[in-house]
């Protein structure tokens, strides 16, 4: 008789536990990251029943792993995404009706300009509209490229809050890590659910792998294997200045008193994806300032070459790319560094600019390696005796003025830093727009024969033939001694310059430089027959008003190769790098997608070995309760008969 009591007494205890574990994963159905209980019951040895063997929580490592994988591509691509997405709107990539702000829009409305003001240079109106487009095209630049520095710093804002909420999660972590090893027998199913949370939140912003301990404490390691949580101890991540760039901020982790710089461990996740789209933002900045480079330098060299309104030389439309602050912003000083060098970096060929920044490091006080950074190719390297010395590379000279160098020491050198922010009209009086060339080439109207002279081009007037204002130094004289000799004489002076020089009439000549290596810094031609004693006179252009000839050069400027090497105009620049971002911004959208698909399942395997059916436990529930009802009835029957026994034996 009691083994039918130990029978319907254990079945009433066996089934309230079903139903309650079944109950629980009910109440947890919409739970994330709940791992459903299973009951699991086993017969009494002894023929009293049935027995609670087990209370499982029903997980799955691999799909735990799996899901957290894919939580590191999808966040990691989904910032990446919407950073550079954000920079692709930002730049456009072509001129059509619907995108009327692109940097080639400004660039055609310039030229366009530029080329009705050929038609009439000394229209004061035109040459005010065209300085207008100048000035639209450097406020559309700068434009753009603040825009790209604020979404920068948004960058680094996102990374120290980031930094921030990793640290909570951690701590979390470790917290239930002494929790669970604590536990002292008791079940800790919960405890496991609330850390397999935190670690799936965790894997949001990073990558990492985990190790369980023999007390079931969860270690989180980054990727060269330094735990970010060991046991009940988090290690805190902090988000500092980067040494060699303080636009920048590298990732620290500190665990006691040891500091170690992890910013290249990270590969997955929200921080990945931060730092992916500020190298995407650090590259557009680059190439917009080597556009803006580009676009000031030469105009303001082309100017240089004319004559204004007024007749004078020109000088700088934008302003100087080598001034003062654009020199010094080009290089950044480690701030690790124990020597005090001071240096400076100036443009000297925009044609041979690169998108990249440079790594100047010192192995030895006078010995340098100067790297490219963008393609890790080495530059150049070489020993240093004394100061002041250049080093020159890409387009560029770097300075190294004064100071000292110690062994270590690191400098970024930018050629480009800066420039699509300060890029700024040096003038607004429209007559300084130098349109015509300082010099002019007449024949003598004595001459008797039928040669004429052609200024073909200004290469430099930065020499002595134009020290003196509004004058060439000298005027010069071509003075034809037979039909096949020439001899150049000053004309202030009427001294000879050089000659006898020869002439072939068949195929004319080009004056300068002479075989002498005399150049004034202008190019002229004599072409046809010619006789003896005939003159042609080389004078400054003092009326240049009605004079383009500047103006058309620097016309074939804006469609000419300027940038890369002489590869590209100013508006195939803006379209290799708008397009660039456009192909960019396309790839991650297809990853984003596909990251997507992935992550859905690994939640849908992760559900299907972890997750709660609600069909399924509303089945289990129905019947445990069945078996409590009928382990119930055991008892009901065990007591009748207990009832009738004790009835027999009084009767």
């Amino acid at each position: 008789m009691s083994d039918i009591f130990t029978i319907g007494v254990r079945g009433l205890l066996a089934f309230q536990a079903a139903i309650a574990v079944t109950g629980q994963n009910i109440a947890n159905v919409k739970t994330p990251y709940y791992s459903r209980r299973e009951i699991t019951l086993a017969e009494d040895l002894f023929n009293g029943g049935v027995n609670i063997a087990d209370v499982r929580r029903v997980y799955d490592e691999t799909a735990s792993k799996f899901l957290q994988q894919s939580n590191n591509l999808v966040e990691m691509s989904g910032v990446y995404f919407q950073q550079i997405a954000e920079l692709e709107s930002l730049l456009g990539n072509d001129i059509s009706d619907e995108n009327k702000n692109t940097i080639a829009t400004y660039l055609n409305d310039a030229l366009k300009a530029l080329r009705e003001l050929n038609g009439d240079t000394s229209s004061l109106q035109s040459r005010t509209a065209y300085l207008n487009k100048l000035s639209a095209l450097a406020n559309r630049i700068n434009d753009i490229g603040g825009q790209i520095s604020q979404r920068q710093a948004n960058i680094n804002q996102s990374l120290n809050a980031t930094v921030g909420t990793v640290n909570q999660i951690t701590r979390q972590i470790a917290d239930l890590n002494k929790q669970i090893a604590n536990a002292n027998g008791q079940d800790v199913s919960a405890l496991l659910d609330l850390r397999e949370a935190q670690v799936q939140e965790l894997s949001k912003y990073l990558d990492f792998n985990t190790q369980v301990d023999e007390s079931g404490q969860l270690n989180i390691l980054i990727n060269n294997g330094t735990p970010i949580v060991f046991g009940g101890d988090a290690a805190a991540l902090s988000a500092e200045s980067n040494p060699a760039n303080p636009d920048n901020l590298i990732l620290k982790m500190t665990m006691g008193t040891s500091s170690i710089d992890v910013t290249n461990l990270v590969h997955g996740g929200q921080i990945a994806g931060l730092y992916q789209a500020q190298s995407v933002l650090q590259q557009a900045q680059s190439a917009l300032g080597r556009l803006s480079l580009g676009i000031m330098g030469t105009i303001n060299a082309q100017n240089k070459l004319g004559i204004d309104y007024n007749g004078s030389l020109g000088g700088n439309i934008f302003n100087d790319i080598n001034s003062a602050g654009a020199v010094n912003g080009r290089v950044l000083t480690n701030s690790n560094n124990a020597g005090n060098a001071a240096m400076t970096v100036n443009i000297t060929d925009v044609r041979q600019l690169k998108t990249s920044d440079y790594k100047l490091v010192f192995d030895t006080p006078t010995h340098y390696t100067l790297t490219r950074i963008s393609d890790n190719n080495v530059m150049g390297s070489g020993t240093i005796s004394s100061l002041p010395q250049q080093i020159s590379a890409d387009g560029f000279t770097i300075n190294i003025n004064s100071g000292s160098i110690s062994a270590g020491d690191q400098f970024t050198i930018s050629p480009n830093r800066g420039a699509a922010n300060e890029m700024k009209m040096a003038v607004t009086d429209p007559k300084l727009l130098a349109l015509g060339w300082p010099v002019k080439g007449e024949a003598d109207i004595a001459n008797k024969g039928t040669g004429a002279v052609k200024v073909e081009s200004i290469i430099d007037t930065g020499n002595s033939a134009f020290s003196l204002p509004q004058q060439l130094n000298p005027p010069i004289m071509i003075q034809f001694l037979t039909a096949t000799s020439y001899q150049l004489v000053d004309a202030n002076t009427s001294s000879v310059i050089e000659g006898p020089i020869t002439y072939n009439p068949s195929t004319g000549a080009d004056i300068f430089p002479t075989p002498g290596s005399y150049d004034p810094g202008y190019r002229v031609s004599i072409s046809g027959i010619v006789q003896p004693g005939d003159l042609f006179h080389l004078d400054y252009n003092s009326n240049a008003i009605g004079d383009n000839r500047n103006g058309l050069v620097m016309e074939e400027a804006y469609q000419k190769g300027i940038l890369e090497g002489g590869s590209l105009s100013f508006t195939q620049g803006y379209n290799l790098m708008s397009g660039d971002i456009a192909i960019q911004v396309n790839s991650a959208k297809i990853n984003l997608k596909s990251y997507g698909a992935v992550r859905e399942r690994a939640f849908m395997q992760f559900s299907q070995v972890s997750g709660v059916s609600i069909q399924e436990e509303t089945t289990n529930l129905a019947m445990y309760q069945e078996c409590y009802q009928a382990s119930a009835q055991i008892l009901q029957a065990a007591k009748t008969v207990f009832d009738t026994i004790i009835s027999i034996g009084r009767s």
